[in-house]
């Protein structure tokens, strides 16, 4: 992770690893790596140090990462490596300060799995169902270590439950000029304002 900080730097600024760095892979050194990492001293080297010092400055910007954020089934191998790695070669403030684990997003209660078919991307998903409805379809699905389970049905009621919302909102703003204005004069008005003193006071 720490490499991907630095990574578009030594490939002449591609990020995909498509250009050929004009740094030679015999000049990053142990010390190179120590400077860039782990606040050791300037290195004597060929990478012109204006890139050196830009490498440390890129890593020192994203490190630590806030967070980790990794599938169930990565905490026995990825996320404790990382952890071994982060505290083995890198000095303690740039730790990572927390991992965050969930389970496998299955869809209709069934593996997500090209294979069969059963699959539907996060882009597919909005197209299909706008994004405000995919969004209330994945916070039904659950969370936390649980695997989650995105339902097409209620991603379509989900649609339905939104239109029928936006369709009251209109209707209220619609009526606007309809409404009573001034003080209250009615005992349900009184009350409701009570309501919200005693509201606004606990």
């Amino acid at each position: 992770m720490a490499y991907y900080t630095v990574a578009h730097l030594l490939q002449n600024g591609n990020m995909y690893g498509k250009e050929i760095s004009s740094v030679r892979p015999e000049e990053m050194t142990d010390e190179v790596w120590d400077f860039v990492f782990c606040d050791g001293p300037a290195p004597k080297s060929d990478i012109p140090a204006a890139l050196l010092n830009k490498m440390k400055q890129e890593f020192e910007y994203w490190f630590p990462f806030d967070i980790r954020v990794s599938g169930k089934d990565l905490i026995q191998n990825h996320l404790t490596f990382c952890i071994y790695n982060h505290t083995a070669l890198l000095p303690e403030h740039h730790w990572p300060p927390g991992f965050r684990c969930n389970g496998h997003l299955m869809l209709n209660s069934e593996k997500m799995s090209e294979s069969t078919g059963n699959f539907l991307t996060l882009e597919d998903a909005i197209k299909k169902y706008s994004s405000d409805a995919t969004r209330y379809a994945l916070v039904d699905a659950g969370d936390g270590t649980d695997d989650a389970n995105f339902k097409t049905e209620t991603a379509n009621s989900g649609v339905m439950r939104l239109t029928k919302e936006i369709s009251w909102m209109e209707e209220v703003t619609d009526a606007e000029s309809k409404l009573r204005a001034g003080p209250p004069t009615t005992f349900a008005d009184r009350v409701f304002a009570n309501e919200q003193h005693c509201n606004q006071r606990s």
